[in-house]
């Protein structure tokens, strides 16, 4: 029997694009002999479309691009995602309940019902239970047993009946589950698997699934499809990566053959013919991880501005890691003659920096310029400090006011961002966007309205230690982002006390303070967890930090604590800005946005911590 896993790239909202391709890879695949063909999960409509889901006249039409697709199946078997609607029945909000759900046809006709996702994850980025009602929660109403809702699907070739088991994506991640559809299939005779996924990049995931996908099988062999998609879907808070990889599993669960990343791609076989070769899985390593991870950002990059009527991006070039690191990616995506860069400098940037600038975009060959905001910030400066606000009360109360020096920074900041990114990309039909790394973003040490704006933050997933990691990978080959870059501290230059020249810099311990937040956003650690952890000697195992750094940034307990309650209030205090940044790539276990729901509510400390913090504080 002749498969073709056809791994397009769906355009979140677009169903008319994504139909016309769909039905061009029918065609292709019959011409090339072809029996049956699977597309990824979602294919019509895209899948993370946040509250589109809620517009009907919408999910009607994806529907109806059903009958597109099935006219187009004369002598193939096609199998595709879409939505399914039944207007006969409501859902939980009060709206015509919809389905998550496989069509499958055959020469021109349906060959059975919609195959309904049985699993819905409502974790990280995914919120099927707010829009998609559930095979199981069909069961739940009939009280029938699941498994009479989960049944193969039949499809004759070459007049042999061939019994189909259809998945969706997390049905085949059932771990933390009370049904496992692959198995009750594999009890029903299924004679294949096949899952359509709609799946984004996470580190290591597909090294996960092949694991996944053998434990499945093992007791019951057959060979097993994996059909995901590429591409980009942007809920306005994240930009998540599709990376594709579909895959032909063999019987015993080894790879028969496996797609490009990010790459539109059909692969066949011939799953009854047993000359196909097995195909290693890829190894895991540390070079292996930071090259996806840069292949993800430049990826990401490009398909983030694909719809933009200009590729034209605007950036600001300090001459450190962070722009060095997001200047290198934007110019690998969209090529250097569409990278404006500008180098702001105030009396506290240093010549090295600005050197350094300089000859990373004489590296790079894109568009450079240098615009001093000192006499703007001077100007700004004089205009607010001293300004008196009068009380109009009658009482004709007056208060002066006085600029500190953090205001100062940021007046700065804002004069880069606000004034001329903004200006210039305005004047050039550009875009501009920021250079925020994660690790800043978490602690709020970047300024509203200046490091905190532009179209994107294609870097702010990244920790600091990640982006010199990066950076160093960047000059695998030769030195684009000059030595310079490295070996200088990393600052703001945004005051006297960051000067570069004399070994100053952000008052932030990276190495730590890295691994600290991490465990605060991705572990979903509390200070309490942190605080026990480190009473009894194994935070740096938990948090995978060094010891050596614990002990050198913190020489007792005292110290620790101090650190470790200005960082949580930092945190969870700058929620506001992490609210109103631009979209952010997601590459790690768990990114700001969409992806991590906060709340703006203050910080505190649990009774068990300040127990423990009184127990450690104690004199002895």
């Amino acid at each position: 029997m002749k498969i073709a896993v056809a791994q397009i790239d769906v355009v979140a909202g677009r169903p008319d694009l994504n139909v016309k391709k769909i039905i061009h890879e029918i065609e292709k695949a019959r011409q090339a002999g072809d029996q049956v063909i699977v597309f990824p999960e979602m294919a019509v409509p895209g899948y993370l479309l946040g509250d589109e889901w809620e517009n009907g006249a919408f999910v009607a039409d994806c529907q109806a691009y059903n009958l597109d697709i099935c006219a187009a199946t004369t002598g193939i078997v096609a199998i595709w995602g879409n939505i399914a609607l039944d207007d006969t029945r409501r859902s939980e909000d009060g709206r015509i309940r919809k389905y998550n759900a496989a069509f499958v046809a055959q020469n021109g006709r349906m060959v059975s019902t919609p195959v309904i996702k049985t699993l819905m994850p409502k974790y990280r980025e995914f919120d099927d239970e707010r829009h998609f009602y559930a095979s199981r929660k069909l069961a739940q109403d009939a009280e029938k047993p699941a498994n009479d809702f989960i049944n193969p699907v039949e499809v004759t070739i070459n007049e042999k009946v061939l019994r189909l088991g259809i998945i969706l994506c997390e049905d085949m991640w059932s771990d933390d589950y009370t049904i496992n559809p692959i198995e009750i299939l594999l009890a029903k005779d299924a004679d294949i698997i096949i899952n359509l996924s709609c799946s984004p990049w996470t580190w290591r995931k597909n090294l996960k699934r092949h694991s996944v996908v053998k434990d499945r099988i093992r007791h019951h062999p057959v060979h097993l499809i994996y059909a995901n998609n590429v591409g980009i879907q942007n809920n306005g808070k994240n930009i998540f990566l599709f990376d594709g990889n579909s895959t032909v599993y063999h019987p015993d669960g080894t790879i028969m053959k496996v797609a490009d990343d990010y790459t539109e791609q059909t692969i066949r076989v011939d799953i009854m013919n047993d000359k196909h070769a097995t195909v290693n899985a890829p190894t895991v390593s540390d070079q292996k991880d930071i090259e996806e991870l840069y292949n993800g950002l430049v990826y990401g990059i490009r398909k983030f501005m694909a719809p933009f009527p200009s590729r034209k991006v605007a950036i600001g070039l300090s001459g450190g890691i962070d722009s060095a690191l997001s200047v290198s990616l934007l110019t690998a995506a969209l090529g250097a003659e569409n990278i404006y860069a500008i180098n702001m400098p105030s009396r506290f940037n240093s010549q090295t920096t600005r050197n350094a600038a300089l000859q990373l975009a004489q590296n790079l060959g894109i568009h450079y310029t240098s615009i001093p905001i000192q006499h703007a910030v001077d100007h700004t400066i004089e205009q607010i400090d001293g300004a008196v606000f009068t009380r109009m009360n009658g009482s004709d109360a007056r208060e002066h006011v006085s600029l500190s020096p953090l205001n100062k920074e940021n007046i700065q900041a804002r004069d880069r961002g606000s004034r001329i990114l903004a200006g210039v990309a305005s004047a050039l039909g550009a875009v501009f966007v920021n250079n925020g790394n994660k690790t800043e973003t978490a602690l709020g040490y970047a300024t509203l309205y200046g490091d905190v704006n532009g179209a994107l933050a294609p870097i702010a997933d990244l920790y600091k230690t990640e982006v010199y990691a990066l950076g160093r990978y960047i000059n695998r080959e030769r030195e684009i982002i000059p030595q310079t870059i490295f070996d200088i501290p990393a600052s703001a230059e945004l005051s006297a006390d960051q000067n570069v020249d004399e070994g100053k810099g952000d008052p932030i311990l990276y190495p730590y303070h890295d691994k600290l937040v991490r465990a605060f956003v991705e572990f979903r650690l509390d200070p309490e967890d942190i605080l026990r952890y480190y009473h009894n000697g194994t935070l740096a195992q938990v948090i995978r930090c060094d010891q050596a750094i614990i002990d050198l940034y913190f020489k007792n307990a005292t110290a620790f604590i101090n650190d470790l309650e200005h960082k949580w209030r930092l945190y969870k205090i700058n929620i506001f800005k992490r609210i109103q940044a631009p979209p952010i790539i997601a590459v790690s276990k768990r990114a700001f946005g969409f992806d991590l729901r906060e709340s703006q509510n203050g910080f505190h400390f649990t009774r068990k911590y300040l127990k423990l913090k009184d127990e450690l504080l104690k004199p002895v």
